[in-house]
């Protein structure tokens, strides 16, 4: 199995948003990290990055993305077409988590089935965070509940909080077992200080997500926002 963390540029938003009561004003740019696990036969895709956003996201949010920094591209660095991936893992269905969702129509989209619902609710609070298009367009959703064996090395783990269908990723490996965190811990500082995320649904679950994840044993995390671990 070979794991290889791609990039999607860097959207810049208040860091406030990744650390519950601090950082208020600060600029931070966030860097977008989609994980490609090849593992025999399956080309498995976490997360597909941010796209393009809507004109009314950009007076937000600006994205810093060099050529080679498209999903796109880099995947072609890896000999991998967009067709060729095989499973795609949104880790939830927020407007920077699965602004490419449409790249891979021919893919199965492993996603928890309360996350999916709540991202089509009409009266959610969270409307900001999901871009509609961006998660609905005609590709092969599979609604999951709970805690999910994927493949044999791979665990898809419940950690809502953040929103409310938040799952995380759990690769087993023969030295370590990788956990890509999502937005349960998008900085290493949400993990290693138990700070919640800034953006919550629930802020009791947020925090028994981070515990749950920091008991796995053996763990090497994967942090979706940290833009000083760019490598694993």
């Amino acid at each position: 199995m070979e794991l290889r963390l791609l990039s999607d540029g860097y959207f810049t938003l208040d860091k406030s948003f990744l650390v519950y009561t601090k950082y208020q004003g600060q600029t931070y740019e966030a860097a977008l990290k989609p994980l490609l696990i090849v593992a025999d036969k399956e080309k498995i895709l976490v997360e597909t990055g941010i796209g393009e956003l809507p004109d009314t996201y950009r007076t937000f949010h600006t994205l810093k993305r060099k050529p080679d920094q498209t999903l796109r591209a880099q995947l072609q660095k890896h000999g991998i077409k967009p067709e060729e991936i095989t499973l795609v893992i949104n880790t939830h269905l927020h407007f920077d988590h699965c602004g490419n969702n449409a790249s891979f129509p021919t893919a199965k989209f492993y996603v928890q089935a309360e996350e999916l619902r709540y991202a089509y609710a009409p009266d959610r609070f969270q409307k900001a965070a999901y871009i509609r298009r961006f998660f609905d367009a005609g590709l092969d959703y599979v609604p999951i509940r709970g805690k999910y064996q994927l493949t044999d090395d791979i665990i898809l783990v419940p950690s809502p909080g953040h929103s409310i269908g938040h799952q995380s990723v759990l690769i087993r490996g023969d030295e370590k077992n990788f956990v890509y965190c999502g937005d349960a811990a998008p900085l290493r500082e949400n993990l290693e200080k138990r700070n919640i995320p800034g953006v919550l649904y629930r802020a009791d679950k947020a925090l028994k997500s981070i515990d749950k994840l920091r008991r796995i044993r053996n763990a090497a995390y994967i942090y979706s926002h940290d833009n000083e671990q760019l490598q694993i």
